[in-house]
């Protein structure tokens, strides 16, 4: 099996800060989104890549389980359990697949009956890595995570039903106001508008346009950002400047 380095994807150091994988994402995302890349296999394999790392990386406590199986094995491939026929190697994938929890079997391709606590001859996965899987040392409820999870569409994030995305508006539609198209999970867009005065990072709800369930359709969200005009010209600093004045604010 293909031996998966999730940092090498992202090109990123295996200490790299939460931001700096963020970003090293979204850059290769942005750049091979397959929106962008018709037709090119190349672009789409590196954006599949790409966003599967990020969904490990992407979350602490995926994260905190990765780097713990790449001390254990090496290289993100695990060597040698006890029972593991002739000590062949084995990926994160297969080894989610085969002695991770229902969810982790289900999510790298496993069998929803097959059983988390797999023995290795005279040891269990339990007695390995005890509570990392929820086994029978874990005492405590497993709690979901209170973040919105990233999907296979590096656009959305995904909480429940709700969608969540992040959108940048220039300075002008912050202060001004303006009228926007955003991408729903269905595929179809919808106009959002932006008030005047809007401050960066307002959170605004678009209702019944999240994901559906059922006959469940939960809320999109989105955050706004604003982008800061730099690199400018000597007259445009003295616009801003006569603006500034206009309005009463100090710079």
């Amino acid at each position: 099996m293909t031996n998966k380095d999730y940092y090498k994807s992202l090109g990123v150091a295996e200490n790299a800060s939460a931001e700096e994988i963020k970003k090293a994402y979204r850059s290769i995302a942005k750049k091979y989104h397959p929106d962008k890349n018709p037709g090119n296999k190349e672009a789409e394999e590196k954006f599949k890549e790409a966003s599967e790392a990020y969904d490990t990386l992407g979350d602490p406590e995926k994260r905190a389980k990765y780097d713990q199986f790449r001390k254990l094995g090496g290289g993100g491939r695990f060597t040698g359990f006890p029972g593991n026929s002739g000590g062949d190697d084995m990926s994160y994938e297969e080894f989610m697949r085969r002695f991770g929890t229902a969810a982790q079997r289900e999510r790298y391709g496993g069998g929803r009956q097959q059983q988390s606590s797999r023995n290795f001859g005279d040891f269990s996965i339990d007695d390995l890595f005890g509570n990392l899987f929820g086994g029978k040392r874990a005492k405590q409820t497993a709690v979901e995570s209170d973040e919105p999870q990233p999907t296979d569409d590096p656009f959305f994030r995904r909480k429940g039903n709700d969608a969540y995305v992040e959108l940048t508006i220039n300075l002008a539609q912050a202060l001004l106001g303006s009228k926007v198209r955003v991408r729903t999970p269905s595929g179809k867009k919808v106009t959002v508008t932006i008030t005047p005065g809007t401050e960066p990072e307002k959170l605004l709800r678009v209702p019944k346009m999240g994901y559906e369930s059922g006959s469940a359709l939960g809320d999109l969200y989105i955050r706004l950002h604003v982008s800061i005009p730099k690199n400018l010209t000597d007259e445009q600093r003295e616009l801003v400047a006569q603006l500034a004045e206009a309005l009463g604010l100090r710079h």
